[in-house]
């Protein structure tokens, strides 16, 4: 997935310095109609369980709590990150009304204990993430978390094989899987896989989706060979993401494809590349001037500049979570400067000075009452954003895709709100036909999300909810177009 345009840390402590007013408010609302609740609340003592849902995944969570006489204490734990648990700094129980805070992590849980609590209902505020959860007495096991019934079980009816390729240019080794059809010998296309924004595993996996797994699975069964890799730092990959840009991402992806051109079971005339969103830049950046690239695939990807898929981005957010065309316009003016001081083509430190100065100026028009937790020094200080994601802002597509003459195809979901589909799809087309590759496909798939997903609200917070991997339709026309094209060099 392309990277989020994530707003800069100060709104998020404007965020924080607004939580107690928003707990207080809470807590009058719980209170409302309480009387006959307050008595009947029973002891809260004993393990409760609950799922935190965020954007990207759901965490189980255990709080413990100890109450004797008038006294209430208590931890928590979250056990799919770490088992270690946090001992509350305030904890109370008072009118029927649970109040848990721990002040290091910015988290509050207040909640209404109910009859004989045998459950609490309330909110888990944990920094940007306020959630309504439901705490009981049954303990949730890891595997109750998701449905995925599309990821593939062994036994597969294909060879599968670990393995590791060297990116030379960096001295770079990365870990992936190699998927063979049954029987392959020397004849079958090859698809390297390249992952989306942030550091992704081999299988692609978002929200415990895992995208690339179940894609795998599809092409092997109908005479298609992959090769997917770990991210660099992430899983078997050596290397630091921390430090690498696009540019070095497409290296790995070139060092994939120069391994494949030394395996005897596959076509090394028809090597291809697929790219699922910041995935697809690198694709185009191998592809340009490159006669070994048989074809490429674009999965929600970018066709218009970095900048511009910035503000696309909060457009469409925006409008899904309910914000008025008014609203969405007064927020891109308000980020423009600072975007445009990133996107600027100077060195690092001057684009990030010219940041924070931006930044200053913003703090100056703040309500008085969030200056009162920031100083401006805070306020101002411009975050360190990755050499990723720098790249990613200021990429133009059109300066590889004039240079792209191998088989085309661009995809996105029509309810895609991270890539939007009608202009980066048109600017994707636009960009190769008008140098001369008439070799280009564009397919938008109706009622898909950026992950290619049957969906709802179709918002990144929804992913996680949804059982779906990705729409059958999509490997299958996939599938149906690698397998009609022409191999490259005969």
């Amino acid at each position: 997935m392309l990277c989020a345009a994530n707003s800069h840390k100060a709104f998020f402590y404007l965020s924080i310095f607004t939580m107690r007013k928003y707990v207080w408010a809470l807590i009058t609302c719980l209170c409302g109609g309480l009387s006959a609740v307050a008595q009947t609340a029973g002891n809260v003592s004993g393990n409760w369980y609950g799922i935190l849902k965020t954007n990207q995944e759901k965490l189980r969570f255990t709080i413990n709590l100890t109450q004797k006489a008038s006294a209430l204490s208590g931890t928590i734990a979250f056990p799919d990150k770490s088992q270690q648990s946090r001992t509350f700094d305030s904890a109370s129980l008072k009118d029927g009304i649970l109040f848990l805070q721990l002040k290091a992590y910015d988290l509050v849980f207040v909640g209404k204990a109910q009859p004989e609590a045998n459950n609490i209902n309330g909110r888990l505020i944990w920094g940007n993430i306020k959630e309504n959860v439901t705490l009981t007495h049954k303990e949730i096991k890891a595997e109750e978390l998701y449905e995925r019934p599309q990821e593939p079980k062994p036994p597969f009816p294909y060879h599968t094989e670990e393995l590791t390729f060297l990116n030379e240019h960096d001295s770079v080794r990365l870990a992936g899987t190699l998927t063979l059809p049954a029987g392959a010998m020397g004849d079958c296309p090859v698809i390297v896989m390249i992952s989306g924004a942030g550091q992704q595993n081999r299988d692609n996996e978002i929200a415990r989706h895992k995208m690339f797994l179940v894609m795998a699975d599809y092409f092997a069964k109908h005479g298609i060979a992959t090769l997917r890799y770990d991210d660099r730092g992430i899983g078997g990959s050596g290397g630091d993401a921390d430090t690498t840009d696009i540019e070095g991402y497409a290296r790995d992806a070139a060092a994939a494809v120069r391994y494949l051109k030394g395996r005897k079971e596959v076509d090394k005339h028809n090597i291809g590349l697929l790219g699922f969103g910041e995935g697809s830049i690198a694709a185009q950046i191998v592809a340009a001037d490159n006669p070994t690239i048989s074809f490429l695939i674009s999965m929600g990807g970018m066709g218009v500049s970095g900048r511009e898929y910035i503000d696309q981005k909060m457009i469409a957010v925006g409008r899904a979570y309910g914000q008025s065309d008014a609203e969405i316009k007064d927020h891109l003016k308000q980020t423009k400067p600072y975007w445009d001081a990133w996107a600027a083509n100077v060195p690092y430190e001057q684009a990030k000075a010219n940041a924070a100065k931006v930044l200053e100026q913003a703090y100056e028009t703040l309500p008085k009452d969030y200056k009162q937790g920031v100083t401006k020094e805070q306020f101002a200080q411009a975050d360190n954003i990755s050499p990723e994601m720098l790249s990613i802002l200021r990429y133009q597509p059109v300066t590889n895709l004039k240079r792209i003459k191998c088989a085309f195809m661009a995809i996105n979901g029509n309810n895609d709100l991270t890539v939007n589909a009608d202009s980066n799809l048109k600017a994707l087309e636009q960009g190769l036909l008008e140098n001369g590759n008439n070799m280009v496909t564009v397919r938008k798939f109706a009622g898909l999300n950026h992950l290619f997903q049957q969906c709802k609200t179709c918002t990144e917070d929804e992913y996680v909810e949804l059982e779906q991997t990705i729409d059958p339709l999509v490997p299958e026309f996939i599938t149906h177009w690698v397998l009609q094209l022409i191999p490259s060099g005969r």
